[in-house]
Formats: C-alpha cells, sequence, structure tokens
C-alpha cells in the first residue's frame, strides 16, 4: 500500500491518513504525535478509535521518549524494546502486561481493553519529527501479536508517512520569508539543512546520488575591505543570480552564511556527472561581474572573483546529512588550501602535516581532542562526573540593592589530575570538533537542574543564565532541545537565560534572529554579551529580541571617570535604557569601578569584586551569607 498524498494538510493527517494507515493494519486505533516542528513551540497528536483512557500523553513515558529523542537505534537506550531488525524501526510490545516500563500506563490500557501496541518513529537519521502508536485489543480474532507482514507494511507506511509531513513541512518554509536569506533571496542555512534532509530520506535504491556542494569566494574580503561592503554585498547578490541560472529546478542554490553558498543536486546519474556539475559551476566564475557604475581606484564597472568548491557526495538513502555537511566542508578547505579555485571531491579525511618545531603544540591539542572525545563518550553514556565536566556559578547583583538579580554558569573543565583547563584552550577545539554540541546540551540541563534545586529551597527567583556557542545557534534540535530539558526538569522558561556574544549574532544575523525569537516566544530570556566589541553593535540591537545588554569587560577594566571608557560605557547604559534593556557590566573588580557605575545608574554588575565563579555548594554559602555584597574588597583576582 502506497499513500497517494505527499504534502497532506494538517486535516488530512488528522483524519484520512491515520484511519488509513490504522485501518491497513488491522488496529482498533491510533495515536499520531508530530513533535514541535522548527522554531515552533507544541507538539500535536491526533487519534483515531480506541484510546487509552489517560489525561497525560502516553508518550511522556520512558519507552516513547527513548524512541523518540534516542538519535539511532545503533545508540539504543535501555527502555527501548527490540525492533524487529537493525533496520526497520517499528517496536512491536505483543503484551502489554509483560513491559514493566508500561506498569503506570496498565490500568489506562486494561481499562479500554488494549492488549497490546505498534510504535512506528517518524526518523530519517538524527531528526525524528514524532511516533505514530498504533493499538490492538483482545477482541481481535487474530489475537495480539504482529506479523512479519505487518510490521514491514507498518516501516513502510511509517516511511511514507515521515515524508509526507517532512514535505508539508519544508513546503511551509519555502513560503515563508524567515527562511530566506535577505541580501540575495536564496533559501538560508535553516532551510538548506531541511531540504537536504528531504533530499536525502528521498534517495532512490537505484544508483542515483545526490550532491552537496560548499562554494566559498576566493579573497572576498579584500574587495570588502579594498572597494567597500555596499559592494561586496551587491556582488554577493549577483553571484546568487548567476548560479541560480546556472541550474534547472532540481537544484538548490542557498546562502550558507558569509561568502559561502550551499548548492545541493539530487538525482544525479552517477559520480561522473558530479565532475561535470562543478566543472559548470567553476565556468560561471570566467565572465566578470558588472556594476552599475566604475570603482575609481580600478577605473572599471567590473570585477572578477574566483570561488573554491568542497563536494560531498551521498549515493544511498541512510547517509547522515550532518556528516554529509561535515566533509563539503573539510573538502572545501582541502581545495582552497591546494591553490583556490579549483574543487575537491571527499574521499578520506584531509591530512595536515606539522609544522617544525610545533610538535609541543600539536601533541598539547591531540591530547586535548582525545580528552573532549572521552567527555563526548560519557555524555553518551550518561556516565559524566566532577572529573570531567563541572559548572561554576557567577551571581549577577541589582547594583542599588545588592540582591541576586542573576547567577551565570560557566563551563569548566579537568584533566585527569583535577587540574582546571583553560575554557580559551578547549572550547575553540571544542567548536571545531563538534563537541561543543553535547557538551552545551550537559551545560543547559545541569544548570536548569541547579537552578531549580535552588528555586525549591528557597534562594530566590533569579533566572540562570547559559552561553551558547556558534555551533549550538546552528543545530537544527536547538528550539525543541530546550523545550525538552525544561519539561524534563519542571524549571520555568522564565527562568532560564541565554547569552549569544555580538560576535557569534554577526556571523548568521537571518539565523539568530530567528532562533532567539523562537526562545523568546516559549520564554526565555535573551542577553547580548561583549556589547561594544562587534562590527554592526547599533545595527545588531534594531533587530534582535533582547532582554540584557551586557558592557564587554575590557571598557570596565580602565574605567575611570574621566576617560573615553567612561563615555563609551555611560552611553551603552543610556541605549540600552532608551530600548528597555537590563544592563550589565561585566568584569567589576574595583570599588571605584562600582562607585562609577552605580552614578550612572547601570543596573546589574558581575564581577570578581563579588565573587569568582564558584562551585554550587560555594555559591550557596555565599548567598547565605551575603558576604558577596557586604565585603566585596575581601575577594582577590585569581
Amino acid at each position: 500500500m502506497r499513500m497517494s498524498c505527499s504534502s497532506p494538510s494538517t486535516s488530512q493527517i488528522k483524519s484520512k491518513l491515520l484511519a488509513n494507515i490504522t485501518q491497513a493494519l488491522q488496529a482498533d486505533g491510533g495515536r499520531l504525535l508530530i513533535l514541535a516542528k522548527p522554531l515552533a513551540r507544541r507538539a500535536q497528536i491526533y487519534t483515531y478509535g480506541l484510546q487509552p483512557q489517560t489525561t497525560t500523553p502516553i508518550e511522556k513515558n520512558p519507552i516513547w521518549q527513548d524512541i523518540l529523542y534516542t538519535e539511532t537505534t545503533n545508540d539504543r537506550a535501555p527502555n527501548i524494546p527490540d525492533p524487529i531488525e537493525p533496520r526497520v524501526r517499528v517496536y512491536p510490545i505483543d503484551r502489554i502486561a509483560e513491559q514493566r516500563l508500561l506498569s503506570p500506563l496498565f490500568a489506562a490500557f486494561g481499562n479500554v481493553g488494549i492488549e497490546s501496541l505498534l510504535i512506528l518513529p517518524l526518523r530519517y537519521d538524527r531528526q525524528c519529527i514524532g511516533c505514530l502508536t498504533l493499538f490492538r485489543s483482545a477482541a481481535k480474532p487474530q489475537g495480539c501479536r504482529w506479523t512479519d507482514e505487518e510490521l514491514k507494511l507498518a516501516q513502510s507506511l511509517a516511511t511514507e508517512l515521515y515524508l509526507a509531513v517532512m514535505e508539508q513541512r519544508v513546503a511551509q518554509m519555502c513560503s515563508n520569508r524567515a527562511y530566506y536569506d535577505v541580501l540575495t533571496g536564496l533559501p538560508n542555512r535553516l532551510l538548506c539543512s531541511q531540504l537536504l534532509t528531504l533530499e536525502l530520506a528521498k534517495i532512490p535504491a537505484d544508483g542515483e546520488v545526490l550532491a552537496t556542494i560548499f562554494l566559498g569566494l576566493d579573497r572576498f574580503k579584500n574587495i570588502n575591505d579594498g572597494i567597500s561592503y555596499r559592494f561586496g554585498d551587491r556582488l554577493l547578490q549577483l553571484i546568487a543570480e548567476r548560479l541560480k541560472n546556472t541550474f534547472d529546478d532540481r537544484a538548490i542554490v542557498g546562502r550558507w552564511g558569509g561568502d559561502e553558498f550551499a548548492i545541493l543536486i539530487p538525482a544525479l546519474a552517477d559520480r561522473a556527472a558530479v565532475n561535470i556539475i562543478a566543472d559548470r559551476v567553476l565556468q560561471c566564475f570566467d565572465l566578470p561581474f558588472s556594476f552599475d557604475r566604475n570603482f575609481a581606484n580600478l577605473k572599471t564597472n567590473s570585477l572578477y572573483i574566483k570561488a573554491s568548491m568542497g563536494i560531498a557526495i551521498a549515493t544511498s538513502r541512510g547517509q547522515d546529512s550532518q556528516t554529509l555537511l561535515k566533509h563539503a566542508d573539510a573538502a572545501l578547505d582541502r581545495a582552497k588550501h591546494n591553490g583556490r579555485n579549483n574543487y575537491e571531491i571527499y574521499n578520506t579525511p584531509t591530512y595536515h602535516p606539522t609544522p617544525v618545531g610545533a610538535t609541543s603544540v600539536a601533541e598539547h591539542r591531540l591530547q586535548l581532542e582525545h580528552m573532549l572525545d572521552s567527555v563526548c563518550a560519557g555524555l553518551a553514556g550518561r556516565a559524566i562526573d566532577d572529573r570531567q565536566l563541572l559548572l561554576h556559578y557567577q551571581p549577577q547583583l541589582d547594583i542599588h540593592t545588592g540582591k541576586i538579580s542573576g547567577i551565570e554558569a560557566l563551563l569548566r573543565c579537568q584533566d585527569l589530575y583535577a587540574k582546571l583547563i583553560n575554557p580559551a584552550d578547549f572550547i575553540p577545539i571544542a567548536e571545531e570538533t563538534g563537541s561543543i554540541l553535547p557538551m552545551g546540551e550537559w551545560v543547559i540541563r545541569t544548570a536548569c537542574k541547579q537552578k531549580k534545586s535552588w528555586q525549591d529551597r528557597g534562594f530566590g527567583n533569579f533566572p540562570i543564565a547559559v552561553n551558547f556557542s556558534v555551533k549550538q545557534l546552528q543545530d537544527r534540535n536547538l528550539i525543541e532541545t530546550i523545550i525538552e530539558i525544561l519539561a524534563e526538569t519542571g524549571l520555568s522558561p522564565a527562568a532560564l537565560e541565554v547569552e549569544i556574544t555580538e560576535s557569534i549574532a554577526i556571523k548568521d544575523l537571518d539565523l539568530a534572529i530567528a532562533i532567539l525569537a523562537s526562545l523568546r516566544e516559549i520564554g526565555v530570556k535573551i542577553s547580548l554579551d561583549d556589547f561594544g566589541t562587534g562590527y554592526s553593535s547599533l545595527a545588531i540591537l534594531k533587530y534582535l529580541p533582547l532582554d540584557r545588554l551586557k558592557i564587554d569587560r575590557s571598557f570596565i577594566r580602565e574605567l575611570q571617570a574621566n576617560t573615553v571608557d567612561a563615555g563609551i560605557v555611560r552611553t551603552i547604559v543610556n541605549l540600552g535604557h532608551e530600548l528597555n534593556l537590563n544592563v550589565v557590566a561585566e568584569g567589576v573588580e574595583t570599588v571605584e569601578q562600582l562607585e562609577f557605575l552605580r552614578s550612572i545608574n547601570c543596573d546589574t554588575v558581575q564581577g570578581f569584586l563579588f565573587s569568582r565563579p564558584l562551585p554550587a555548594a560555594e555559591l550557596e554559602t555565599t548567598i547565605a551569607t551575603g558576604s558577596y555584597w557586604q565585603h566585596p574588597s575581601s575577594h582577590s583576582h585569581n
């Protein structure tokens, strides 16, 4: 059986698809859970036929939670029943009464005569968009057991339903201007990522391949610096137009960010076709790009620019979209390293020889990489302890009352000898290797648990702040992960604050706006860290949804009432208040700095004058005694 509608409306999903699948598999009832789509807040549940009698969704049970949120069936969580075979992701439970984890739901099922279940996750690779649960009662003449033929049909129907929902989602994204780059009008990073996942799920088994191309402009910075950013922007528009005209409607051309474009080409006959496509793209840059006026310093109205490309090829359904993108990026780096104006197709990991004299640096980096890999392995097995990751907490104080108005959670990492590693050493490596994603999720979850514990014990109603890296901001599951953590810990969204730096926001402003707006929708507070150090500070304030503005510590360090820094800090405070933002001064270390900040009506202060970042237990003692405000000069800088 094949479903006829590839892009169903919500009402069709509710009625026709759910009813058809339930009837096709001879079930008495079914539930369809669709997880919150990108940047949305709530999951949707549709029902048909016989249903368990419960006020709490059955999907809150550990069995469903592990099926929904375990990334791959190869790393199966202990609560998940065995699938019928590794590649077929359907989970039959022939007798509910024999599943210990279902004991809280025995009455809900038993009261209506439901005796068996079949759970079908709607999943491709790391992306799970929901699940379908079918129920059978004891009244079925064939009994409750699901046959092998029914399970194979169920897998086929689950795949069709996944594609139907994803095509509907992508169609909705394609009609939403928020998913297009403002400058070029091309699909942005979020939309490109979703389109890639959908195309990978649709790859047939007859030998067709899909090419993912990252295109980076060679020496584009010279144009911005040597002519102007305005002409640089116009050049990006002309390149976007030329790339779009190079391909037919099957290809997807998007702007990945900065001077990088992403090109997704499905349904290629074979690998040889990839080389033909790559040569055609490079030929786009053989002719100059013409402008509507001359460049005074070049005495011409046209410019030549070249490009380098990295290509990754998918040859079968089931390949990982994130790995494919990572391989394309690595191939782009290799193309640039090998002379630019060319392309590389990813085959094996790129090798970079160690420069002469850099052995000790390389060894240190290798040790850190190995340690971070071990940390991530521990996270996957939920085996993190204080010898690996920990959080320290630094209070933020109301400048007028001295009361705690917030606490920032700061990631710390220890080596095997319990020595703290400088965050400036391990965080960039975690960013580069991708370790920052599981580590960042651990930070959010741990901070929320700690905040809930403090809240339940009466330690105050202040929010807890966590820092976001650029990789986290690019994570397509970020919003859903935060919603899940808040629900898991029982913490109110208003008690969580996320901090991003100006430099991160500038890298992809459209993405930052979309992600932060979604966080604001669910009630999470937003703070802009290191304000004043970026290139587009005022422009950022115009677009980002913010609650707090944090003045970079570099302006506070040399702060005296008659210095230029004093004027900058005064201006930032006034600007923040005009925009109804709470203004935080970081790095406050002296009483003189505190008094000046108080005189200009800064709202909040944070720094070693009051407390260094502390483990949770030490901070609790500090909060209980109030020593951070009554004896500020007793804290030394270390």
